[in-house]
């Protein structure tokens, strides 16, 4: 059985658990005075806890973007969702869900950010400037989902790779904006990423498949790939491996998006307004790499 996590006092703040599998309270600081030490211990705390939270940060643009440029060396550009770029912050996507006749949610489903690239964002940092009651997130870790599948389950997901493409997303989930749309075709992103992945960091195995980017698994009829990516998602939907985070202005949460999915809840707010901002970073020397499981037999040897 897994350790739970603990508080954890680092040098320049405290992390105390949400639940004893995933999520932190970041305490002590505001992120946007950490040290280049204290941002090293950020990193490590982030793959401890999955996904840290902190109220009140109030965070500059320029603060979010230092604080993901700790874990990739490189700052993600959108090529669909709207941002900050006529700001001079091109980094910086806009998750916006006003409920219109013309607008449709994003963001409610089980999902890792566009794993349609060959070199998936890392992790995400996400602040909140409007959201109304209701409207939270959760996560779910995936190192714990994988570590609840029976043997033979990952044995079979770790010899399958996943197909991701930009396209099926939009198709997948019924985009109804013709301006996304448009730029989805014109950009469209398509890569193959192993389903268990072992983690760049700590070397623990990760189920990556998400419902968003999600196309086929690779080589199999549509039936049996179907059935088996449903399989894979709903493992994210186990309470026990869940948080959920309830949005106030100026929160702030940071997540590893290999070893967590989630999951926007939006679809319930009447005309309210959902407004939060993201920087996510990425690297070239970071692409997703298999975990082999053994079979039971060889393991035993």
């Amino acid at each position: 059985m897994p350790t739970a996590l603990e508080v954890r006092d680092y040098s320049q703040f405290r992390v105390v658990p949400r639940t004893p599998v995933i999520g932190g309270w970041i305490e002590g600081c505001n992120l946007a005075d950490l040290d280049e030490a204290g941002l090293a211990e950020l990193r490590e705390a982030l793959w401890e806890y999955g996904v840290l939270f902190g109220r009140g940060q109030n965070l500059s643009f320029d603060a979010m973007k230092r604080v993901a440029l700790a874990y990739g060396d490189q700052l993600e550009k959108h090529t669909f969702a709207p941002t900050k770029a006529d700001e001079g912050h091109p980094e910086v996507v806009v998750i916006e869900r006003l409920n219109t006749d013309q607008t449709k949610a994003t963001t409610d489903l089980w999902h890792h950010d566009v794993l349609s690239r060959q070199h998936p964002n890392i992790m995400s940092i996400l602040q909140a400037e409007q959201v109304p009651f209701g409207a939270d997130t959760m996560w779910a870790s995936m190192t714990a989902a994988y570590e609840r599948l029976p043997h033979a389950l990952k044995l079979l997901f770790s010899n399958v790779e996943i197909e991701h493409d930009s396209l099926y997303l939009m198709m997948r989930h019924d985009f109804g904006d013709p301006t996304i749309i448009e730029k989805i075709v014109a950009n469209r992103e398509h890569a193959v990423h192993p389903a268990i992945v072992r983690h760049h960091a700590t070397g623990k195995p990760c189920l990556v498949v998400g419902d968003a980017y999600v196309q086929r698994i690779k080589g199999f009829e549509t039936i049996q790939s179907e059935a088996l990516i449903k399989l894979a998602n709903e493992m994210s939907k186990i309470p026990e491996i869940q948080v959920r985070h309830q949005w106030e202005a100026g929160d702030v949460a940071i997540w590893d998006n290999f070893g967590t999915s989630h999951y926007g809840v939006s679809a319930d707010i009447g005309k309210s307004l959902r407004r939060l901002h993201r920087v996510a970073s990425w690297s070239e020397r970071v692409r997703p790499q298999p975990y082999f499981v053994q079979p039971l037999a060889e393991a035993a040897e």
